[in-house]
């Protein structure tokens, strides 16, 4: 479908992982390119939402990031447990429209995640997951365009550390039937790569492990992906200068993080249905694995509690 350039399975800081995004999106569009992606976070980081309001981060320290990022959802909580992919395109008719987008990559990612051992998988597009053993392991969003589009997303390579979690941004709870659910239980309770395939590499470090999955992941999605029809691509000072200078015009600015600003322009991204692309910051989300998983699912991820 593509010919992409592949830009490599690198650990940065957050500011430069959203630069690199909002970066190849006017790639794509300008230069009609296509980009794959792979990364995680040098730094523990509360990554919003489009929309969202910044009510979620319970704390502001400087033992964690906050930024916000391009595409819609809720907060998440990322640093070296996940593996994040990105894949960008230029909007050239392939794709009918963002759920066709959307589907087509994560079904992509799905059979990566099949391919390297992981049973039972399924792809919820409607709540942008994807499931093993009726548990998310993977979710992402994305950024429609006129003239591009990307989707991002993470899949779970080791478990959170909840508590720290906790501490620092808002995990909801839902009220079914006669019985509490929190977020916080479906976390914990959160399938991982390193876990379900505990044979593997089992005389290797914890660190080497994480490791090793995050690279063979990557490159099976590429695969998947791209096949043979791609070049490797790397990110040089002159790359990441860039995207800084995007950086600095943006995603570094507090107007930005906190309230923002500036918005997306109709002129540049297409409006989807509920992701407006102005009006007030919405108040009171829940965890962005969650946010669009219905009840009766939501039950099978975290543990009942009784009301009272």
């Amino acid at each position: 479908m593509y010919h992409y350039k592949y830009w490599g399975n690198r650990t940065l800081p957050a500011l430069d992982n959203m630069a690199l995004e909002e970066y190849f999106l006017r790639e794509a569009a300008e230069k009609r390119t296509a980009h794959i992606r792979f990364y995680d976070f040098a730094k523990d980081t509360v990554v919003l939402g489009y929309n969202q309001a910044i009510d979620a981060v319970k704390s502001w320290t400087n033992d964690f990031t906050v930024i916000r990022r391009g595409s819609g959802g809720s907060h998440v909580h990322v640093g070296d447990n996940i593996l994040a992919y990105s894949f960008v395109i230029p909007r050239d008719g392939s794709f009918i429209n963002h759920p066709d987008f959307r589907k087509y990559y994560a079904d992509k990612v799905a059979k990566s995640l099949e391919k390297l051992g992981i049973g039972d998988i399924a792809v919820d597009n409607k709540a942008s997951t994807i499931m093993t053993g009726n548990r998310v392991i993977a979710s992402h969003a994305v950024v429609w365009g006129v003239g591009s589009g990307l989707l991002h997303g993470i899949v779970i390579i080791t478990p959170y550390d909840v508590n720290k979690v906790w501490e620092r941004v808002h995990l909801g709870h839902r009220e079914i039937g006669n019985k509490i659910y929190t977020e916080a239980s479906a976390l914990k309770n959160i399938p991982t790569v390193v876990n379900l395939l505990s044979h593997v590499k089992p005389n290797a470090t914890p660190e080497q492990r994480q490791r090793y999955f995050k690279d063979i992941l990557g490159e099976m999605i590429l695969r998947e992906v791209a096949g043979n029809d791609y070049e490797k691509e790397e990110l040089t000072d002159a790359v990441l200068l860039a995207a800084r200078n995007v950086q600095q015009a943006k995603y570094s600015q507090e107007k930005w993080n906190k309230f923002r600003d500036p918005v997306h322009t109709k002129e540049v991204i297409e409006e989807l249905p509920e992701e407006e692309l102005t009006g007030p910051l919405k108040k009171g989300w829940g965890y962005c694995l969650y946010i669009q998983v219905p009840d009766k699912d939501f039950k099978n991820m975290a543990d009942p509690e009784d009301k009272f």
